[in-house]
């Protein structure tokens, strides 16, 4: 019995060190979102939030626009991709993410992989752009990019 009781203990353990996460918040928006436990800060201000992890970089930066709706975000995220000069550009994918709605794509820029998600808050004319670097040719870059996505809340 001991030797199963501390199997279970074990993978318990594990499990949870691999899904660790550390909230991060960025007061000026009223945002908070759950990144991986090895994400460090490296911006936060008015005009950006960033912090990079192992392999990966999230930045988000706000945009105000009280008029644009989520028929506009599929435009809006084409042209923020195409400002970035990204290369091979995906078509846009529509998505809600609690209480966002939005739109994404991916492209390339000098070799790295780059995930941008453009978000609308329907409760504010202040709008943001989600971008995801991938340095390590991630396979599942798309599912763990959406997947930091839906870590972003309205605090």
């Amino acid at each position: 019995m001991k030797p199963i009781a501390l199997l279970i203990i074990l993978c318990l353990t594990v499990s949870n060190s691999v899904n660790a996460q550390k909230v991060f918040e960025w007061s000026e928006y009223g945002l908070t979102f759950d990144l991986a436990d090895d994400f460090a800060e490296t911006v936060n201000n008015e005009q950006e939030f960033s912090a990079d992890g192992d392999g990966m970089s999230v930045s988000i930066f706000p945009f105000n626009d009280a008029t644009i709706d989520d028929h506009d975000i599929t435009a809006y995220t084409i042209a923020a991709a195409a400002a970035l000069n990204l290369d091979g550009i995906d078509d846009i994918n529509l998505i809600e993410i609690n209480g966002f709605k939005g739109g994404y794509t991916e492209g390339v820029q000098n070799g790295v992989k780059v995930f941008i998600m453009g978000l609308i808050n329907p409760d504010s004319d202040v709008n943001f752009f989600v971008l995801i670097s991938f340095s390590d040719g991630d396979g599942l870059a798309t599912q763990e990019a959406i997947n930091i996505c839906q870590g972003l809340h309205k605090s």
